[in-house]
Formats: structure tokens, sequence, C-alpha cells
């Protein structure tokens, strides 16, 4: 193994570990030099296999790279106690997402802005208080997360996320308790004078239709719909926020579903959105004269927004592989068959099934 190889395994390594422990900005940083030096190996390798390898990591970790990027908010840490226990804490950070980076989804920031931004600049004109719990629901990859984290920066909000995934399979017994520490994390972070917002990922597997519960379910349910209540108080005027997001918004209870104002869907996107995303995307990007990205919108019909992006990159990546194959020293210019060549290896992520069930709900409980 080479000194160059060791290098980015380490820096690999390294990115994955501050990956899981939350350490957002550390593990882009690492993410980011594992790639230039995979980026290094392949251009040095006289192996085919070997460079397959590494093109294989380059492209994982650019995924993660850009999930991170765009769209990871604060988690929790959920760390190992010196009795064997776990003991669990959470970290806020702030976000630097911007509206701008929000392609689309007019109505979806129209409805946040009103129920967020307003009240926070101008609270005065808002006798009867404001909304205050938001559900967002819509098909994965559509910019359910990117719309929280540009809320929180509009506001220089805190950010907390409560993942519902992971509260049922890693706190065990614990789920409800650690509901009720982070409230009151959250409300006491009010007195810094600035908004709070519980982003609720998944809340569908921790909210589910009472017929599907087992006890731990029930108690963690139970416990959210409790500190949601006190969040709900018309007699407060409070800048605390849940915001839920959600795929399968049917698996929802409706005593949940009751205590969002706002119920938005945050669908697909349509044609003029996928030709925003894609100019977006390739901004940075040098194209062939002959790429018509409208065109490329009109092929890309059902596809979410992080399939658009995924497009962008193996259209990208097409042409790095190739530089590296006959030794030239940059790539070309993307061409419209590269876009073309990706188009055809990736479906789209989103079933039109899916979509029209989520319609059927949103015509049932939509409220934006």
């Amino acid at each position: 193994m080479s000194e160059l190889e060791k290098i980015a395994i380490e820096k690999a390594k390294e990115a994955v570990l501050l990956d899981q422990q939350g350490s957002r900005e550390a593990a882009i940083a690492r993410y980011r030099e594992a790639i230039q030096i995979l980026s290094r190996l392949i251009s040095l390798s006289q192996s085919p296999v070997l460079r397959e390898v590494y093109r294989e990591r380059l492209r994982q970790y650019m995924d993660r790279l850009n999930e991170l990027t765009i769209s990871s908010p604060a988690r929790m840490v959920v760390k190992q106690s010196a009795g064997g226990g776990s003991e669990t804490s959470f970290e806020p950070i702030t976000t630097d997402v911007k509206w701008s980076d929000v392609i689309g989804l007019e109505t979806a920031k129209q409805a946040i802005r009103e129920a967020i931004v307003y009240p926070w600049v101008r609270a005065d004109l808002f006798p009867l208080g404001w909304p205050t719990g938001i559900l967002l629901f819509g098909p994965p990859g559509c910019g359910k997360t990117l719309l929280v984290a540009a809320a929180a920066n509009e506001v220089n909000a805190t950010l907390y996320t409560l993942d519902a995934a992971t509260v049922m399979s890693k706190w065990l017994g614990e789920s409800e308790k650690n509901i009720a520490t982070l409230f009151s994390r959250a409300r006491a972070d009010l007195s810094k004078g600035r908004p709070v917002i519980i982003f609720v990922d998944e809340a569908d597997s921790l909210t589910s239709q009472r017929y599907l519960e087992v006890g731990g379910e029930a108690r963690a349910r139970n416990q959210l719909l409790k500190e949601m209540d006190g969040i709900l108080n018309k007699n407060k005027k409070e800048y605390l926020y849940v915001i839920a997001a959600t795929n399968k918004p049917w698996l929802l209870d409706e005593a949940f579903i009751r205590r969002f104002q706002k119920r938005i869907y945050v669908g697909p996107p349509d044609s003029t959105t996928r030709l925003q995303l894609f100019r977006h995307y390739t901004s940075n990007l040098r194209l062939a004269d002959d790429v018509d990205l409208e065109e490329i919108a009109r092929m890309t019909e059902g596809y979410s927004p992080a399939d658009i992006y995924n497009i962008c990159l193996d259209a990208h990546i097409s042409t790095i592989r190739e530089m590296f194959d006959k030794g030239l020293e940059e790539p070309r210019k993307i061409s419209m068959n590269d876009f073309a060549a990706a188009i055809a290896k990736r479906k789209p992520s989103i079933s039109d099934e899916v979509v029209g069930r989520l319609m059927e709900w949103a015509r049932r409980f939509e409220a934006s």
C-alpha cells in the first residue's frame, strides 16, 4: 500500500468518525481532503482494478459530502457512559442554507415565512399568535430538510433534530425521557433571544397510528404529544417551533396531525423548477454548446431534486473518468450525451403510486 493511499484511508476514517459524532464542519473538511487524495491516486495508479476501487470510494464520499453540505442540520449524539449505558446529548447548530438554495417550492416557502419569519420580525402584528407546529409531507429528496434549514438561518434560530427512527431503535425505554429533555433544553434556549426549532424527521416512525404501536412507541408518542400541547398553548407567544417531516403522512395518527396548524405538501419539481435546478447545479460546471438544459428538464419528469443533483454529478464524473482513463490533463466539457447517459442509468426515485397517494392525502389534510 502506498503512502498516499494510507493517507487517504486515514482521512476517510477520520471523516466517517467525525460524521458519526455529529461534527459536521470537521467531517466536511476531512471528506474533501480524502476526495482530493483519491483523485490524485486515480491519476497515478497503473491498475485498472485499483482505479475503479478509487472511483467508487470517490463517488461515495462526494455523495456524502453533498448531503452534509446542503442538508444536514444538528442532530443528537448518543454516547456510551462509564456504566455501559447510553447518554444522549443534543448539539444545536445555526445553518448557512439560504432561501436561494431552495429551488422552487414557492408555496411552501411562503407558508413557512408567514409562520416563522414574519412573527419574528413584527410580533406586534400577530395578536392571535402564530403557527408553531408545521408538518412537511412529500416524497424523499424534494427539499423538506432544506426548507427547515433555510427558515432557521433566516431568523438565526437554534436548530435541533429529533430523528424518530433513531429514537425508537436506540433509545429503548428512555425515549420519553429524552424527548422531555430535548424540549426542556429548547425552552431554556429561548432565553438567549433567538427562536428555537425542533425538527422531527421521519415523524411517521414515532407517531404511527395506535394499532401499530407497542409499549415504548406509545410512551414516546404520548410524551411528544404532551410537549407539543405545551407549545400550542394559545395564551403563549413563544418562538419555539416543532417542524415535522414525513414521506408517509397516512401513517400519522389524527391526534398528531391536529397539532400542526400548517400542513404543507413538498412535492416533486415541475418542468420550470427542474430547469432551475439544472441551471443551479451546473452553474460551476463546464458545459458543451450542445447541452440543452430545457430539453434535459423535459426528459426528467418525475425526478426529485436529489435525483437531478445526482444526474449532474454522474454526467460530470463521466468526464473526469474519461480524463483519467485517457491520461488527459483536464476533463472535457460535459456534453448532451453525458446527460442522456446519466439519465438512462438513473431511474426516478419516486413512484407515480406514491405521488398519487400523497396528493390524495393532501386533498384531505393540507393546510398551507
